[in-house]
Order: C-alpha cells, then sequence, then structure tokens
C-alpha cells in the first residue's frame, strides 16, 4: 500500500502483480489483520485505488500508509504458470544432464526478473528466474529443472 487517496477513504495501491485477479470488487483482502471486502477498484496512473468496506474517511486510513494488504493463501489467484515464493523455496535445483546444484534459499526480487539464490556442494550459485534457464518448476515432487543454457554450475566456466 502506497497512501490513502482523497477524503473518502480510499487507499493508492501499488500491486505486486497487477495481472493478479485478487483485486476485484467484492473481493476480500486483510488490511492490518482485519479483512475487508473491497467496495470499488479502479485504475490511476499504474496504481490501483480501492475503496474498502467501513473505511469511509481519510482520517480512518492515514494510518495504513505503508501497510501491506493481504490475501489468504488458500484464497489467492494465481495464474497457471505462476508460483508463491513459499512454493520455490526449498526446491531442489537439477541441470538437465541431471546434476543437483543444491537447494533455493532464497528469491531476490530484481527490477527485471527474479532470482533464486541455490546453497549446494559447490557453495552459492544465481539462477535467473526466465524462461532460457527454468525449465520447469515441480513444486509436488520438490525439483526445479533447469536448463544448462547460462552454464549454470560448470567448474570450467
Amino acid at each position: 500500500m502506497l497512501r490513502p487517496h482523497g477524503n473518502t477513504g480510499e487507499l493508492r495501491v501499488a500491486p505486486f502483480n497487477p495481472d493478479l485477479p485478487n483485486l476485484q470488487l467484492d473481493g476480500e483482502v486483510y488490511l492490518q489483520g482485519e479483512r475487508r471486502r473491497i467496495e470499488r477498484v479502479r485504475w490511476d496512473k499504474g496504481r490501483v485505488l480501492l475503496k474498502l468496506e467501513g473505511l469511509e474517511r481519510r482520517g480512518q486510513v492515514e494510518d495504513t500508509r505503508g501497510e501491506l494488504l493481504e490475501v489468504a493463501e488458500d484464497e489467492l489467484l494465481l495464474q497457471a504458470d505462476a508460483y508463491l515464493v513459499s512454493d520455490i523455496v526449498g526446491l531442489e535445483v537439477v541441470r538437465e544432464d541431471g546434476r543437483s546444484l543444491g537447494r533455493v534459499s532464497e528469491v531476490l526480487h530484481t527490477g527485471a526478473n527474479d532470482v533464486y539464490v541455490v546453497q549446494g556442494p559447490s557453495g552459492e550459485t544465481l539462477i535467473p528466474a526466465i524462461a532460457p534457464v527454468v525449465e520447469a518448476v515441480d513444486v509436488a515432487n520438490g525439483v526445479l529443472r533447469i536448463t544448462n543454457e547460462l552454464g549454470l554450475g560448470d567448474e570450467s566456466s
């Protein structure tokens, strides 16, 4: 969340992923731990303006400046090829030749794309989360398969 907008209790929000369908009319979000129904949604200058149930005046939302809007994980609407960071962390990273590089310990959010931090026997490896490198994400089997497109994990490079 960025800040209040206007005097009617609206909030100016910067969504992490503008394509996610959770910010929709009659959807529900948590603000400061309290569940609220979305009464109005509109876009303005690349941000979302939200009117939440029970918030009628600017003074009621002034103390929410900088807070996050949250959605219950089991209600999160994801696209078919999207994953939560919690789904990725802990996956074993395996190259197409079958060699394991280790496990994802962290996901870094950069401006261009996410980067997976992998801890393994050869130390730390950084893997860009881009289609030419990430071949498949198999959360059910705990594996993230990568191509060897960039020579990742090659000691000779």
